[in-house]
């Protein structure tokens, strides 16, 4: 067994001999890795953190063939995460702003809702002295992915909620976003226009993504389609530092669309390739984008709002690892 350290996060390489040979690749993890139960090898398998010859595999129930090489990254990862009294970026009459963390789901799965957003929210807003028995209600209106960071919005009732999902559904709603994705774009700035057509993780979906489609000035196409522009903020030899500004609000847009392009999200395990050779990307923890600001006007007073979420540490981090490794390759 082969243990190294890179990104600050521990990984450890074994390879499958006769007595695990046809095993479930969670049972095989398990019984490799002293004090890992099954249940926690699956779980680290479905976040995409293990390898098997250098492909990411997302599915405990695979089978490893002997002499198989097969890599495991060990990230620090909470279930229970906690909203602080420093996550609010904004709280009105109306509307609470949130910076939300990576790992923290927005929606309940499989009927669990104890460990999203809104309870989560409503037991610190008690917790400040600053909850409204008979006036709040707190309403979703729009949504993050679980391993996406950043601005989120919270309506406090459902007047306010109706009229905060008007400005989504009108295109009022300034959004950006930062992302870290594979290579380097031809251009500094670039648009996309294509059909989103969303997945899961272990969905089996095979299907060659769409080709991009010209986008017609002054009408915006309706449908599937979604209209997404990017920037070049920073450039690295291996990655690309962009802000992305999605015009429409498909399900996973950014992500589809930078795959269509060829510069997958950096971690995104359901849309970036699972052929993963260099270990530096192997080590990212999950996919690395991030709501950085959100405008939209308060429905108390209708004032402009504009919140910003610095970048996490782990993308900080990720991102200072890759301009070091860029400096010691000059």
């Amino acid at each position: 067994m082969e243990e190294r350290e890179i990104l600050g996060v521990r990984s450890v390489r074994f390879y499958v001999d006769r007595s695990t040979h046809g095993l479930r690749l969670s049972r095989c993890v398990a019984k490799e890795l002293d004090g890992l139960s099954v249940r926690a090898a699956k779980d680290v398998i479905e976040r995409g953190w293990v390898f098997v010859n250098n492909q990411r595999i997302t599915k405990g129930s695979f089978s490893v063939n002997e002499g198989a090489s097969i890599e495991v990254y060990l990230h620090p990862h909470n279930k229970r995460i906690r909203l602080l009294r420093e996550d609010i970026l904004w709280e009105g009459k109306s509307l609470i702003a949130l910076n939300k963390a990576p790992g923290l789901l927005t929606y309940g799965t499989r009927g669990v809702t104890d460990e999203t957003i809104i309870p989560k929210l409503e037991c610190l807003l008690k917790e400040m002295g600053e909850w409204r028995p008979g006036q709040d209600s707190l309403m979703l209106v729009h949504r993050l992915d679980r391993d996406t960071s950043g601005v989120l919005v919270v309506a406090r009732n459902e007047r306010s909620a109706t009229m905060l999902e008007r400005q989504f559904v009108r295109r009022k709603v300034e959004k950006r976003y930062r992302v870290l994705v594979r290579g380097r774009p031809r251009k500094e700035r670039f648009r996309q226009v294509c059909e989103v057509r969303a997945k899961r993780p272990g969905s089996g979906w095979k299907e060659t993504l769409p080709r991009r489609k010209s986008a017609k000035k002054g009408k915006e196409r309706q449908g599937p389609e979604g209209v997404t522009e990017f920037e070049v903020l920073q450039t690295l030899p291996k990655c690309t530092l962009l802000e992305a500004r999605p015009f429409t609000g498909r399900t996973h847009q950014i992500r589809v669309h930078l795959a269509q392009l060829g510069h997958p999200v950096l971690g995104d395990i359901v849309y970036g390739p699972a052929k993963c050779p260099e270990r530096i990307f192997r080590a990212i923890p999950r996919q690395m984008l991030h709501a950085s600001f959100l405008g939209i006007d308060d429905p108390d007073g209708g004032k402009r709002l504009q919140m910003e979420a610095p970048l996490p540490p782990d993308m900080r981090q990720v991102l200072s690892w890759l301009e070091q490794e860029d400096k010691g390759q000059r």
